[in-house]
C-alpha cells in the first residue's frame, strides 16, 4: 500500500511539473503535433527469448531550440525472462499492453526548417491495460515507470527516433513477495509524421 501511495504522489508531482513546463514552452512559438508508430525490443540480463513489440500514438512538441515533447502511446511488450525463486528458476512469459506517457525534454542541435537533429531525455509512465505473464505466481505493478533517452532527426514532416527506455520497476512473486526481478529495459525505433509542422 505504501508503494502505491508513493507512486500516486510521484504521479501528481509529475503532472504538476508537466503543466508548468507546458506553460513555459507554449510561450515559445513553435508547435508540432504528429502520429507515430514504433517497434520495441527488450534488453534484459536474464532474457531467454526476445520478441518485437509495437507502439503507436500521438506526440506533441512545444518550443524551438529547447523543447518539451509529451506523448501518449499504446504499447505492446513481449519477452520471456528467467526468474529465480530460492534454488528454482522459472521462465516467465511477459505479454503486456499499456498506455504509455513519456514526458521528454529535448534540444535541437541542428534546427533548420526542413531538417533537425535532436537529443531527448525524460520520465516515462506506463499504465497497464492488460497483463498475461503466463504464470499466476508472478505479478507486475499497474503503473510502471522509468526514464527514456533518445536521439532523432526530422526531415520535412517525418520524424525518426531511436530511444532507450530504462525501467525503474520490478515484478514480484505472489507466493514469496520478497522475491523480485527487475523489469526489462527497451530499445525503441519510431517513425512519426507531423500533422502540424
Amino acid at each position: 500500500m505504501k508503494a502505491m501511495q508513493k507512486k500516486s504522489v510521484l504521479m501528481v508531482l509529475a503532472a504538476l511539473c508537466l503543466l508548468n513546463l507546458t506553460t513555459v514552452f507554449t510561450s515559445q512559438a513553435q508547435f508540432s503535433l504528429g502520429l507515430k508508430v514504433a517497434g520495441n525490443a527488450a534488453n534484459y540480463k536474464d532474457l531467454t527469448k526476445m520478441n518485437i513489440g509495437l507502439e503507436a500514438g500521438l506526440f506533441m512538441r512545444l518550443g524551438n531550440g529547447f523543447f518539451f515533447q509529451p506523448e501518449v502511446n499504446y504499447v505492446f511488450k513481449s519477452s520471456t525472462v528467467l526468474a529465480a525463486v530460492d534454488e528454482f528458476q522459472d521462465n516467465i512469459k511477459l505479454k503486456q499492453h499499456f498506455i504509455s506517457v513519456p514526458a521528454l525534454l529535448g534540444y535541437h542541435f541542428i534546427n533548420n526548417e526542413n531538417f533537425k537533429f535532436r537529443l531527448t531525455i525524460g520520465p516515462r509512465f506506463d499504465f497497464k491495460i492488460s497483463d498475461n505473464t503466463g504464470n499466476n505466481n508472478w505479478k507486475t505493478s499497474p503503473v510502471e515507470w522509468g526514464g527514456q533517452v533518445g536521439a532523432g532527426i526530422d526531415f520535412w514532416r517525418f520524424a525518426l527516433d531511436f530511444s532507450y527506455n530504462i525501467s525503474a520497476d520490478r515484478f514480484r512473486n505472489n507466493v514469496t513477495s520478497e522475491t523480485q526481478t527487475k523489469l526489462a529495459n527497451m530499445f525503441i525505433l519510431s517513425l512519426g509524421f507531423k500533422l502540424v509542422k
